[in-house]
């Protein structure tokens, strides 16, 4: 593995301090649990509760070894979108949908949520269709029909 971890946002803006330090490029001989306790205990008293359970997974340990290893960028931003069969909403304030026969080369039409739980309401205002991931939508279903 050779390329950049993805990390989320504020995991990012947390650790960058230590993440860009060349100080821990060097400590390569200690444990990678000493490393990430170092970190840990540098950032405690700025850690928000999204970043300690984040950190509280112990694969991301590793996540943040290998991004001190190969250098990191920032996970995509959630996008969240609506589905009713083969068809995307691509206006939130009509309401209109559009049917979409290659998802990977329309999908920055797409009207889209950032916040999961509006697309859920507008889903329940609506009446029908589901909120889908479109960061995953493109790369799971390229098929036509």
């Amino acid at each position: 593995m050779n390329e950049k971890v993805k990390l989320p946002r504020n995991v990012i803006d947390t650790f960058r301090p230590e993440l860009d330090s060349p100080g821990y490029r060097i400590l390569g001989s200690l444990t990678p649990i000493r490393i990430i306790s170092d970190m840990y205990h540098r950032t405690l008293e700025g850690m928000t509760s999204d970043v300690a359970a984040w950190l509280d997974e112990s694969e991301n340990y590793w996540k943040l070894i290998d991004a001190l290893r190969y250098g990191y960028e920032a996970e995509p931003e959630p996008r969240w979108g609506i589905k009713a069969g083969n068809y995307y909403m691509d206006n939130t304030i009509e309401w209109q949908f559009d049917r979409v026969i290659n998802v990977s080369a329309t999908l920055d039409e797409f009207a889209y949520f950032i916040d999961k739980t509006n697309a859920d309401d507008l889903v329940k205002e609506l009446g029908f269709g589901e909120v889908v991931d479109l960061n995953k939508e493109g790369k799971a279903d390229d098929s036509t029909e």
